[in-house]
Formats: C-alpha cells, structure tokens, sequence
C-alpha cells in the first residue's frame, strides 16, 4: 500500500475544508465545540495560502485516495531564521485509522525537513497521546523529550531531524 503526502494546492481548499468538517466533528469531543446554526463547524483556513508561508498542507493519500490530511507550521518562521516545525493538524480518516497509515504519514512529515520538531496533544486526548509517542519514539529510537504544560493541560514532544 503506497502512502504519500501531496500538497494541497489552493484550488483545493474546499477539499481541505470537507476534511476539516470531518476532523472537528472526531475533535469535538475533546474541544466540546458545537456547529454553527447552518450544522457546520466555523474553519477557516483560508490564511494557509494568503502570503503566510509558515503553513504547509498536505493531503494524506493511499492507493491514490486520500485518507487525511496533515498541516506543518514553521512556528516562529517570522522571526527565527531556523524555526521549530509543528504537526498542526492531523488527521487520518477512521476508515483508515490502525493500518499503518497514520504512522507512515507522520513519518514522511518529519522527513520532508531537517528541523527541530515539536508535537502537542491535549491532555483529554489519550488516543492521540498515545500514537504521537509510538510514532515518535519508532523514528527517534526513543531520542526525545517530552513535557507536560499544565498551563495548557497538554503534553509536548520535542525533537530533532537535523543531521
């Protein structure tokens, strides 16, 4: 099964933004956010390609199709010539989930740049926490750190993929 990550370009925003419908709806039982009056989430995404080039999307494909997506932010980008690099987003659609597919694609992420990487979860999100370590120790042979900030109530990965 080939399993790769295309960008997403900007004449497919409305893509996009179907998947983000759908990543809201599974993330809404850790958020606790409702639709708006028309049975939506309110997502705006627009800013990914309006001259803000910290944001990088990318569709997760398998077999041609596509099974999710991830978001890469260059955190920082503005003011740090070498800027820490952030899964911002990610999701893997269920029909999709415990294949490999998830794993595969966040490890073609980390590889797309040389960078110190940072991953976040919500404390409330123990399935997330819980693939966020495995991928991560499988691709740093467990050369990593990882924080919780009980400011926020999150736990926080950092790593590097600098040579």
């Amino acid at each position: 099964m080939e399993i790769k990550l295309v960008p997403v370009k900007q004449e497919e925003k409305n893509i996009l933004l179907n998947l983000y419908q759908l990543y809201y709806y599974d993330f809404s039982e850790f958020t606790n956010q409702d639709i708006n009056k028309e049975g939506k989430f309110d997502v705006n995404i627009d800013f990914f390609w309006e001259g803000d080039h910290r944001w990088h999307p990318y569709f997760i494909e398998t077999s041609g199709r596509i099974a999710g997506f991830v978001i890469v932010l260059l955190e920082n980008l503005d003011v740090d010539p070498d800027p820490t690099h952030v899964i911002y987003d990610f999701m893997v659609m269920k029909k999709y989930r415990r294949k490999g597919i998830g794993h595969a694609a966040a490890i073609q992420a980390f590889k797309l740049y040389k960078a110190n990487w940072k991953i976040v979860q919500m404390a409330t999100n123990t399935p997330a926490i819980s693939f966020w370590r495995k991928v991560i120790k499988d691709y740093t042979k467990s050369k990593y750190t990882e924080i919780f900030r009980d400011d926020v109530k999150k736990y926080v990965q950092s790593f590097s993929t600098k040579p």
